[in-house]
């Protein structure tokens, strides 16, 4: 069995992830954990700390594990890219990104939420700039390309597809969504 910190990191993650930050109810998440809320106290001071630790944790390795294999190929990059885009069972279509849904709320007022969210947002432009450069290096990316905003542009097309799919529950959309972010990225192959 998980121990009590991991218990109450995953319930959080479920809880935030299925009603948001603002909706997410602490008895909820202490009930999925199977835990007293004094046994809570002893690892975090408060369900803000609860849930900024299970972002700066989880959402970071989601990100990381999805696209880790991408960064780390020396085959076809752009094709490791498109494989992900295009597997619609890997993507949670009905509930949407747990980053994108934080991003969503009005946690900016928040200093620490801000910050925390950044930093994640931040990274993952970091590792798609850095997978496109390795592209552009092992010259299967057209040299006039500029790694950043086309890391910039995957993110916000991928996090806008999922918004559309969790909106209008439906696949459609989604999918049309990383066609054209396929035919995108093949156009800029070097032939």
């Amino acid at each position: 069995m998980q121990d009590v910190r991991t218990r109450l990191i995953e319930a959080t993650f479920h809880e935030v992830f299925s009603k948001g930050y603002t909706g997410a109810s602490l008895s909820n998440i202490l009930n999925r954990a199977e835990v007293k809320k004094g046994a809570m106290y002893h690892y975090f001071p408060s369900k803000k700390d609860m849930v900024l630790t299970m972002i700066d944790e989880k959402l970071a390795q989601r990100i990381e594990k999805k696209w880790n294999d991408v960064a780390n190929t020396n085959a076809d990059i752009i094709n490791a890219l498109i494989s992900i885009l295009q597997d619609i069972n890997s993507w949670d279509l009905i509930n949407g990104c747990p980053l994108g849904n934080l991003l969503q709320e009005p946690l900016e007022q928040d200093e620490d939420f801000a910050q925390v969210l950044t930093s994640i947002l931040d990274n993952w432009k970091d590792l798609f700039t850095k997978i496109l450069q390795k592209a552009k290096d092992n010259k299967q990316l057209k040299e006039n390309v500029d790694t950043k905003q086309c890391a910039t542009f995957l993110i916000a097309s991928i996090e806008g597809a999922l918004l559309l799919s969790k909106k209008y529950k439906d696949n459609n959309d989604f999918e049309s969504c990383m066609n054209q972010l396929s035919l995108y990225l093949n156009s800029q192959r070097i032939n």
